[in-house]
């Protein structure tokens, strides 16, 4: 897994506040009081097969995803663009970026509704990035 760190600094650098890791999520037990909030959370890492003789290279894609919570606001002749503004911010300040860890740059994966709850909806925005593991054989 890659570190959270390095992806939440480069969200808070690029002007977005709050920012924390999963573990900070999940340790919510009532709707975070900043509007939005932003929350880093790996979601898988699938390694593809050794190609080596005598040593063990792979390469692993890591999938992680920002967790956007936006609070709701009614509106009288409008419709509130805070939600795609927010991850269109997100998208901005992590495509073509380069985690510490990784061998690439960080690509878009997607995004889908995590849920409307109240008055939040939570949005999540998926990205890729690639790492190689190594060892030398025993």
């Amino acid at each position: 897994m890659i570190a959270q760190q390095p992806i939440v600094d480069c969200l808070k650098a690029s002007g977005l506040q709050p920012v924390e890791g999963v573990l900070e999520f999940v340790s919510l037990s009532q709707a975070p009081r900043a509007n939005p909030a932003f929350f880093v959370v790996p979601e898988r890492e699938a390694a593809q097969a050794n190609r080596l003789s005598g040593v063990i290279d792979q390469k692993v894609s890591e999938t992680f995803s920002v967790v956007i919570v936006v609070d709701g606001a009614r509106r009288e002749a409008s419709v509130s663009e805070a939600l795609k503004t927010n991850v269109d911010n997100v998208i901005a300040a992590l495509l073509g970026w380069r985690h510490p860890e990784a061998s690439g740059a960080c690509e878009y994966v997607g995004g889908r509704m995590v849920s409307i709850e109240g008055n939040q909806a939570v949005w999540a925005v998926s990205f890729t990035a690639s790492r190689h593991i190594r060892k030398e054989s025993q």
